[in-house]
Order: C-alpha cells, then sequence, then structure tokens
C-alpha cells in the first residue's frame, strides 16, 4: 500500500500535478481491491470531465489560454 501511494504522489510530481487528495485512490484500492473498474469509471471518467470543464470554462471568453502548457 505505502508503495502504490509513494508511486501515486511521485508520477503527480513528474507531472507538476500535485494533488494530494488524489493519493487516497491508491489506498482505496489497496485495501478494498475493487478491480481495474473502479480506476476507469468514478476515478478517469471524474478526472477527464473535470479537465474538459476547466478546458471549456477558461477558454469560452477570455484572452488568456488555458493550460499555458501541459508538462
Amino acid at each position: 500500500m505505502a508503495l502504490a501511494l509513494a508511486s501515486a504522489i511521485a508520477l503527480m510530481h513528474v507531472t507538476r500535478a500535485v494533488h494530494p487528495p488524489a493519493g487516497s485512490n491508491p489506498v482505496i484500492v489497496m485495501l478494498g481491491l475493487p478491480g481495474w473498474g473502479f480506476l476507469l469509471m468514478p476515478t478517469l471518467l471524474g478526472a477527464s470531465i473535470i479537465v474538459a470543464v476547466a478546458l471549456v470554462f477558461n477558454n469560452a471568453d477570455r484572452g488568456v489560454r488555458y493550460p499555458k502548457f501541459w508538462f
């Protein structure tokens, strides 16, 4: 479980998108053993929707492009 959490935090740090509450996802997976479906349905789908809404909202009517960089 510690390795899963450390890997998730390290990956977030490398991508410069550190979000400490997201570290709970590997803990939930390791404790509950929900399977790969948990990674796809609530986690990946939710994150994709949040990024899509942020892109639309922040680029809709402003002169500033969001995001300025991805990595």
